[in-house]
C-alpha cells in the first residue's frame, strides 16, 4: 500500500482562513445577507445586480458633488434599465424613466453659457438697486406699525378680533389644555355621583297599577301615561346635572310591569358549547368586574320631531331620552368563554353566530328579547357586560335590577334589562321585540301587514344597533328668554348643548348656525376626564354676540 502522510507544511500554509470566509449561498439570505451554499461567481445574481446599481448610483453621486459636468449619457450610463434583466419583479407595462431632467443637465449645471448669464443678472440686479430712491427702500411708519401689529396678533388675542372670536381663542385654548390632561381608563373607575335620592313614597300614579312597589323620581317627565313608565327628565335640567347622569335623571324606557326579582334567588342561564348556571354571587364571584361610564339612548330618542314630519307608532321622547352612568359588570365575553363558546364556534368556523339575551318581564307578545354579533360580544375593544350597579350603586327596578346588559355605542333597545338568558345561535333572534322593534323600514313600506313589511322586518338592513350621530342644544333652553343687554357690544352669550355618536368614532367637531346656514359657529368640547372619547358624550360650547 502506499504511504498517505498528512498534509505537507505547504499545504497548511495555503489552507484558506475559513472563519474569515463569507457563509454559502444556497437557500434564504443567511447572517451575512447572502444566499448560503456554493460559492461559485453567479450564483448570487440577484444580489450581485442589486450592489452593482448601487455602486454605480453612488458614482453618480460622487460625480454630482464634486461638480463635475454631466450629460445625458453619464445619466444613462449609471441608470440601468433593471426591469430587463429581471422582468418577474416588474409589471408589465413597466417603463424605463431617467432619473433626472433636461432643465437640470441644461440650466442648472455650471456650464459656460450658465455662468455668464448669472453674472449677468447679478450686474442688472446691483444697477437696480444704484437707481431705486432710499424712500422706496425703507417701509412707512404706517407699513411698520401694521406688521408689528401682526406680529403681536400671533402672540395675544388682540384687539383686532370680534368679542365671539376672542372668547372662541380663550375657550379653544382651554380645551387644548382639558384634552391633552385626560387620562386612560383602566375600567376600575368611581362614579362622582352620590347615592340615588327617590322619594320615600310610592308615586299617585303607581299605586294601582303592578308597579305600585316602585319608588320613582320626580323628575321624570312620564311620556305614556301611568303605567307602564316611559319618562324622560327636563332637557336644561339632565345638562346641568353634568357629564354624569345621576340615575334618578336617567330616562327609563318599559315595555311592561317590572318584574320583582330577588338577588338572592335570580339566575342567569348561559348555553353555548355548554350550559351554565349563574347565580348573582357567581357573577360577582367568579369574573373580574369593570365600572366604566356608558353612554346610552333610546333609539326613539327625538321621536317627537319626527312624529312631526311623518307620523310613526312610537310615542313622543324628545332630546332627552340619554343618560350617561357609570355600569359595573361582568364582562360578556369572559362569561361566554366559561360556556365553552370558543370551542362551539370552532367545530363550524365557516357560519356565523349571534348571542341572544332574554329578559325576565312578562309582555303581551312574549318575553323581551334580541341579539348581537357574536364576533362583536367577544371583541376586547367593544366592552360589553352583564352589569349589576349603576353609578356605584346596585340597578334601580326601572333600570333591569338585578342585571341587565350594556353594550357602549349601541342603543338601548339592546341592552336587555332582567337579564335571565343568554344563549348562542347560527342565526339572528326571532322573538317579536327583536324582529318589530327598533328598527327603520323604508318609507314605501305603510303596511305592517304587507309582503314587502314581512320580509324587511326580517332584513339585517333595516336593524338598529349602534348609535347614530347627533347633537342637542340645550342653551338657549325652551322658551329661555335672553336679556337685551347680550345685545350689547362685548357682552357674550354662550350656547351649550351635547354631542354622541356609535360605532366607535370620536365626536371630532360640531359647528351652530344662526343664520339657518350662511355662517357657521366653532364649538369646543368637554370630555370625561377618564372617558373612551368613542363612547362618551361631548359637551359643546359656543360664543356669539347678540
Amino acid at each position: 500500500m502506499a504511504d498517505r502522510r498528512g498534509a505537507t507544511p505547504q499545504e497548511i500554509f495555503n489552507e484558506p482562513e475559513w472563519s474569515q470566509t463569507h457563509s454559502h449561498r444556497v437557500g434564504l439570505r443567511d447572517k451575512n445577507d447572502r444566499f448560503p451554499g456554493i460559492t461559485h461567481a453567479g450564483d448570487d445574481w440577484r444580489f450581485e445586480i442589486e450592489q452593482e446599481a448601487e455602486e454605480k448610483m453612488g458614482e453618480l453621486r460622487e460625480m454630482v458633488s464634486k461638480g463635475n459636468l454631466l450629460t445625458v449619457r453619464d445619466f444613462m450610463n449609471k441608470q440601468e434599465d433593471l426591469h430587463l434583466r429581471r422582468p418577474d419583479v416588474h409589471p408589465k407595462s413597466w417603463r424605463y424613466v431617467l432619473h433626472t431632467t433636461e432643465d437640470y443637465i441644461k440650466e442648472h449645471q455650471s456650464w459656460f453659457m450658465n455662468q455668464k448669464r448669472k453674472e449677468k443678472e447679478q450686474q442688472q440686479q446691483q444697477q437696480q438697486q444704484q437707481h431705486q430712491p432710499q424712500q422706496e427702500q425703507q417701509p412707512s411708519s404706517n407699513q411698520q406699525g401694521g406688521a408689528q401689529q401682526a406680529a403681536a396678533g400671533q402672540l395675544d388675542s388682540g384687539s383686532h378680533y370680534a368679542p365671539e372670536q376672542q372668547a372662541l381663542l380663550q375657550s379653544l385654548k382651554s380645551e387644548l389644555e382639558y384634552m391633552r390632561n385626560l387620562v386612560v381608563n383602566d375600567g376600575q373607575g368611581e362614579s362622582p355621583i352620590k347615592a340615588p335620592s327617590y322619594p320615600e313614597e310610592i308615586d299617585e300614579a303607581d299605586q294601582f297599577t303592578p308597579d305600585n312597589w316602585v319608588a320613582r323620581s320626580d323628575h321624570l317627565i312620564r311620556l305614556t301615561g301611568k303605567h307602564p313608565l316611559n319618562g324622560e327628565a327636563n332637557l336644561t335640567e339632565l345638562y346641568e346635572a353634568g357629564l354624569i347622569t345621576p340615575n334618578q335623571l336617567h330616562y327609563v324606557r318599559n315595555h311592561g310591569a317590572v318584574p320583582h326579582i330577588l338577588w338572592e334567588r335570580h339566575k342567569i342561564e348561559v348555553s353555548a358549547g355548554k350550559s351554565i348556571s349563574l347565580t348573582m354571587d357567581d357573577l360577582t364571584d367568579q369574573f373580574r368586574s369593570i365600572n366604566i361610564p356608558v353612554f346610552m339612548a333610546c333609539d326613539g330618542n327625538r321621536r317627537k320631531e319626527l312624529n312631526l314630519i311623518r307620523r310613526s307608532k312610537g310615542f313622543n321622547f324628545g332630546a332627552g331620552a340619554v343618560g350617561c352612568a357609570y355600569w359595573e359588570g361582568a364582562l360578556l365575553r369572559e362569561i361566554l368563554i366559561a360556556a365553552d363558546s370558543t370551542e362551539m364556534i370552532q367545530q363550524n368556523p365557516q357560519k356565523r353566530y349571534w348571542v341572544n339575551f332574554e329578559g325576565s318581564d312578562e309582555l303581551s307578545d312574549g318575553k323581551y328579547a334580541t341579539s348581537i354579533p357574536f364576533d362583536y360580544a367577544m371583541d376586547h375593544c367593544n366592552d360589553v357586560m352583564v352589569a349589576f350597579k349603576m353609578n356605584d350603586f346596585p340597578l334601580p327596578p326601572d333600570h333591569g335590577y338585578p342585571a341587565r346588559l350594556v353594550i357602549p355605542g349601541f342603543v338601548g333597545g339592546r341592552c336587555v334589562k332582567w337579564l335571565s338568558k343568554i344563549w348562542v345561535t347560527d342565526h339572528e333572534n326571532d322573538s317579536y321585540y327583536h324582529l318589530y322593534d327598533n328598527r327603520v323600514l323604508p318609507e314605501f313600506v305603510t303596511n305592517k301587514d304587507s309582503d314587502f313589511a314581512e320580509l324587511l322586518y326580517r332584513h339585517p338592513s333595516t336593524i338598529i344597533n349602534e348609535q347614530t350621530l347627533n347633537s342637542v342644544i340645550t342653551r338657549p333652553a325652551q322658551g329661555e328668554m335672553i336679556p337685551l343687554e347680550y345685545t350689547k357690544k362685548s357682552q357674550n352669550y354662550r350656547i351649550q348643548g351635547f354631542a354622541y355618536n356609535g360605532g366607535g368614532d370620536e365626536i371630532q367637531a360640531v359647528e351652530v348656525s344662526l343664520d339657518e346656514g350662511f355662517n357657521w359657529l366653532h364649538c369646543t368640547r368637554q370630555v370625561g376626564r377618564a372617558s373612551r372619547l368613542e363612547q362618551s358624550p361631548v359637551v359643546l360650547s359656543c360664543f356669539k354676540v347678540g
